[in-house]
C-alpha cells in the first residue's frame, strides 16, 4: 500500500494540469500516472501549448482586456443638429471623444460607411485629430446622406477601430409617418453648461455648431438668448445659414434683455421685432428660454414653402404618368440617391472608352479557331512531339492575352476630363452655395487629387455599394484624394461656397394677378451669363414661366406659356418625343451629351427644392413676397476644381436666386 503524503498526491504541475484538462475536453478517461522520465517532456510541452491556445480561443476578450486598455472612448454622438439627418445633404456628425491615457493622441481619424458585417463601402472621410492626455474633445465629420436608410458607420484612428456608429433617423416623412415630421429646430446652449429649459426644443452646444455654411442646409430654426462665444468662421457660417433662409428667434437673457452681438453678427442688433437678413428671418420674443412652450414652437416653426398638393393637377399628372408606364407623381418624394445614381451613370456613359469591338470579336473568333480545331489537328500529327500541342495552347493563350490586354486598355482619342453638374444657390449678391456632381475620367492610372481654395468645401463619393480607394478631407481648402485605374471614372459630390461677381439684378416692371404673372422685366449687369444655349425661367407661387433675353434692351422678359412647377419637374421627361403609346413622334437629333445636359435641368430643379426642406414638387409653393429666377448655363471657370492633372472640364450649372418684390425698381419703363 502506498503511504505517500496526501498533500504530495494532490500536487500537480502545470504540465500535468494541461494533460488532465485536454483529456477532459476530449472526453477521455482521466488518469494520472506521474512520470519523471525525460522522454515525456516534449509531449508535456506540446500539451501545455495546446492548453494555452484553447484558453486563448475560449477567452479572447478577457485575455485582450488584460493585455491592453482602451485608449479612446466615445462619450457622446450627435447627428445633424437635433439628432436627425437630412437626406440629400452633408450632415454634421459630432463625436465627443475621451482620451483615457496619459499620452496625447495625434492621429488621422477616418469615418466610413459599413454594409453588412464587415463590408466598408464608398470612400473615407478623413481628418487629423489631436487630443491631449486625459482630455476630451469634440470631433466633427460631415458625411453625405443620400436616402432614409439606417446605415452603419465605423470610426477608426490610424486604421484601428474605435467605435461603430448607428446613423440617426431622417428628418423627412417616411412611409410609416402619418403626418409631416417637424424640421430640425434647436436652441443653442453655452458650452459646458447643462440646462434642460426649454423642454420643447432640442438643445445643441454652441461649440459644435459647424464652422462651414455648406453643412447647415438641414437646419430650419434656431432659438438664441445670448451671444455665442464663436470664432469668426462659426459667426460667418451662422450668418450664411441665415442668408440662405434660416429662421432665428431671439429670446430675453437672464436679465430680461435681448442679446447684443459683435463681430460678423453685428447685423442682428436691429431694434425691430421682425426683420429679414437675405432670405432669412429674425424674430424677437420678449420671453426667456424657460417660457418657450411646445405650443409656441408649433405655432412659429413652419416650412413656408411646404403646402398641400394641387389635387386636380395631381390627378392629371398621375393619369399621364400611368399612360407612359411610370408610377411616380409629383406627390412622390424626391429621392436624392436616385438622382445621384442617374447623374453618375450618365456621366460614365459619356466617358466610356470607345473600344474597337469589331477587332476584339475578330480576335476572339481567331483564338477559338486556333484552339479548336487548330490544336486538335496539330495533336493528330505523328511527326511532332505530343508536348508541342501543349506548348501551342500555352503560347496562344499568352499571345492573345497580351493582344486583348493591349486593345482593351488602350484609348481611342479619349482624354482625361472632368464632367460636372451643379445647383448654385445664391447667398446675397456675391456668393453661391454650390452642390456639384463630378465624374473624373482618366486615361492613366494613378493617384489624383481634386482640391479647392477657401471655399468651405465638403466632399463625398455619395451613397454607393462599391468600395472606393478615396479619402475626402473637409475644410476651407478641402480636397478629395482618389486612386483611379486607367480608362476609368471616379464620381463624387461636393458642396462649396464660391465667391462670384454681382449680377445686379433688378425687377424693373412686374404685373402679377391672382391667375399669375402678366408682365415681368428684369435688368442685369455685365456679369450676368448671356448665351444662346442658356435657359431662363422664373417661378411665381407654383407656376413657372419662360424668360427670353432681349439683346436690344439687354433685358429678360416673359416669353411663352406658364407651366406648373410640378408638371415641369415630372419624372416623365419624354412627352416631346413619344406618344402615350411610346411611338416616336419626332426624330431626336441631339447628341448624347446634349440629351444629358438638357434632360438634367428638370432633375436639377427638382433637386434644388431640397434646400427649401421640401421633398415633393407637388407641395412646393414659393412665398408671395418673392420670385425665383432659374438660369441654366455653362459652368463658369470659377466653379472649376483644381485637379493635379491636365483635364478638360465641361459642365452645366442651374443658378437659383430669389428676387424680392419689395425691391422693385421705381424707374419702371
Amino acid at each position: 500500500m502506498n503511504h505517500e503524503n496526501p498533500s504530495k498526491a494532490l500536487h500537480y504541475s502545470a504540465q500535468d494540469a494541461a494533460r488532465l484538462w485536454v483529456s477532459a475536453v476530449d472526453g477521455l478517461p482521466i488518469s494520472y500516472h506521474p512520470r519523471k522520465t525525460s522522454g515525456n517532456r516534449i509531449r508535456h510541452t506540446f500539451q501545455l501549448l495546446v492548453f494555452g491556445l484553447l484558453l486563448a480561443c475560449l477567452f479572447p476578450t478577457q485575455l485582450a482586456a488584460q493585455g491592453t486598455e482602451p485608449e479612446l472612448k466615445v462619450v457622446e454622438v450627435i447627428w445633424g443638429f437635433d439628432g436627425r439627418v437630412q437626406p440629400g445633404q452633408f450632415n454634421p456628425l459630432s463625436i465627443l471623444l475621451d482620451n483615457q491615457t496619459s499620452e496625447p493622441i495625434d492621429a488621422t481619424a477616418t469615418l466610413q460607411q459599413i454594409q453588412g458585417v464587415l463590408n466598408p463601402t464608398g470612400g473615407q472621410y478623413a481628418q487629423p485629430v489631436f487630443i491631449a492626455s486625459t482630455a476630451r474633445r469634440w470631433v466633427q465629420f460631415y458625411p453625405y446622406v443620400g436616402d432614409t436608410r439606417d446605415n452603419d458607420w465605423r470610426l477608426e484612428f490610424d486604421g484601428r477601430k474605435t467605435a461603430d456608429i448607428k446613423q440617426a433617423r431622417a428628418a423627412v416623412k417616411v412611409m410609416s409617418d402619418k403626418t409631416d415630421p417637424p424640421p430640425q429646430v434647436v436652441i443653442l446652449d453655452k458650452a459646458n453648461r447643462f440646462t434642460t429649459a426649454p423642454s420643447a426644443v432640442k438643445h445643441m452646444p454652441e461649440n459644435i455648431f459647424p464652422p462651414y455654411a455648406t453643412v447647415t442646409f438641414g437646419l430650419h430654426t434656431v432659438f438664441l438668448d445670448h451671444e455665442p462665444d464663436w470664432e469668426v468662421p462659426r459667426q460667418e457660417a451662422f450668418l450664411s445659414w441665415l442668408y440662405q433662409g434660416g429662421r432665428l428667434h431671439l429670446l430675453h437673457d437672464g436679465r430680461g434683455e435681448f442679446p447684443q452681438f459683435s463681430g460678423s453678427l453685428v447685423d442682428l442688433n436691429q431694434p425691430l421685432d421682425r426683420y429679414s437678413i437675405g432670405s432669412g428671418l429674425v424674430v424677437r420674443h420678449a420671453v426667456q428660454r424657460n417660457e418657450v412652450s411646445e405650443a409656441m414652437v408649433n405655432r412659429i416653426v413652419t416650412v413656408d414653402a411646404l403646402k398641400d398638393p394641387d389635387k386636380k393637377l395631381e390627378a392629371e399628372l398621375k393619369r399621364r404618368a400611368e399612360q407612359m408606364g411610370y408610377g411616380m407623381t409629383p406627390q412622390s418624394q424626391i429621392e436624392p440617391s436616385s438622382i445621384d445614381d442617374t447623374f453618375f451613370r450618365r456621366m460614365r456613359e459619356l466617358t466610356l472608352p470607345e473600344h474597337a469591338w469589331w477587332l476584339i470579336f475578330l480576335l476572339a473568333l481567331c483564338y477559338i479557331g486556333l484552339i479548336f480545331p487548330g490544336c486538335f489537328i496539330l495533336s493528330k500529327r505523328k511527326d511532332i512531339h505530343f508536348l508541342t500541342t501543349y506548348g501551342a495552347i500555352v503560347g496562344l493563350a499568352v499571345v492573345f492575352s497580351m493582344l486583348f490586354l493591349f486593345i482593351g486598355r488602350r484609348g481611342y482619342g479619349e482624354t482625361t476630363n472632368l464632367q460636372t453638374l451643379a445647383v448654385a444657390r445664391a447667398e446675397g449678391d456675391t456668393h453661391w452655395n454650390v452642390f456639384q456632381w463630378s465624374a473624373l475620367f482618366v486615361t492613366s492610372g494613378d493617384d489624383y487629387t481634386a482640391s479647392t481654395d477657401d471655399q468651405q468645401t465638403v466632399l463625398s463619393t455619395a451613397d454607393t455599394m462599391d468600395r472606393s480607394d478615396v479619402a475626402a478631407v473637409a475644410g476651407n481648402n478641402g480636397q478629395i484624394l482618389m486612386r483611379i485605374p486607367p480608362f476609368s471614372s471616379q464620381t463624387f459630390v461636393s458642396r462649396r461656397r464660391i465667391a462670384g461677381a454681382d449680377w445686379k439684378l433688378k425687377i424693373t416692371d412686374v404685373d402679377a394677378t391672382p391667375s399669375g404673372l402678366v408682365k415681368l422685366t428684369i435688368s442685369f449687369g455685365d456679369a450676368f451669363p448671356v448665351a444662346e444655349d442658356n435657359r431662363y425661367l422664373v417661378l411665381s407661387g407654383r407656376r413657372l414661366y419662360e424668360l427670353k433675353y432681349n439683346a436690344e434692351d439687354k433685358l429678360l422678359k416673359l416669353f411663352g406659356q406658364k407651366q406648373d412647377l410640378a408638371q415641369f419637374t415630372q419624372p416623365v421627361q419624354d412627352f416631346s418625343y413619344a406618344t402615350p403609346w411610346r411611338t416616336q413622334q419626332a426624330v431626336d437629333e441631339r447628341s448624347e451629351r446634349q440629351k444629358f445636359y438638357e434632360d438634367a435641368m428638370k432633375s436639377l430643379m427638382q433637386r434644388s427644392l431640397l434646400d427649401d426642406l421640401v421633398d415633393q414638387p407637388g407641395r412646393f409653393e414659393l412665398p408671395p413676397d418673392r420670385l425665383r429666377l432659374f438660369v441654366y448655363a455653362d459652368a463658369p471657370d470659377s466653379f472649376a476644381m483644381d485637379v493635379d492633372a491636365e483635364v478638360k472640364a465641361t459642365g452645366r450649372v442651374l443658378f437659383v436666386k430669389d428676387l424680392f418684390l419689395q425691391d422693385v425698381s421705381p424707374t419702371a419703363p
